[in-house]
C-alpha cells in the first residue's frame, strides 16, 4: 500500500523527535523573561503620581456620568410636569368650549322660539 504525498508529509511532521540539548535552558529563559515583563497597563500607570492622576480622572468620569444622568432625569421630570399642565389646560379649555357651545345653543333656541311666537 502506497501513501500519497499528503499522508507522507503528515507522518513526517508527526514523527517523534528528541528536543535539542539547550531546549530546557531556552524554555526556562523564556519563562523568566515573561515573568519579569509587566503588562502594558502597568508600565503606563507606573508611578504613584500617575496612578493617583488616573484614579482622579476615573472619579471625574464617574461623577460626570452621574451628573449627566441626574440632569436627564430632571429634564424628563420637568417635561412630564409640563405635559400634565398642557393636558390640564386642554381639559379646561375643552370644558369652557363645551360650556360656550351650550350657551350658544340655548340662545339660539330662545331666538327661534321667540321668532315663532
Amino acid at each position: 500500500m502506497t501513501m500519497d504525498p499528503f499522508e507522507r508529509d503528515l507522518k513526517d511532521a508527526l514523527r517523534r523527535e528528541e528536543p535539542s540539548g539547550d531546549f530546557t535552558a531556552r524554555v526556562l529563559a523564556h519563562v523568566a523573561r515573561e515573568q519579569s515583563r509587566q503588562p502594558w497597563w502597568r508600565t503606563w500607570i507606573a508611578g504613584p503620581r500617575l496612578r493617583w492622576a488616573t484614579a482622579m480622572v476615573l472619579c471625574f468620569v464617574v461623577l460626570a456620568g452621574f451628573l449627566v444622568q441626574r440632569e436627564r432625569a430632571r429634564e424628563r421630570a420637568e417635561g412630564e410636569a409640563a405635559r400634565e399642565q398642557v393636558m390640564l389646560a386642554l381639559h379646561i379649555a375643552g370644558s369652557k368650549v363645551k360650556l360656550a357651545q351650550t350657551k350658544v345653543q340655548q340662545i339660539s333656541e330662545r331666538d327661534r322660539s321667540s321668532r315663532r311666537n
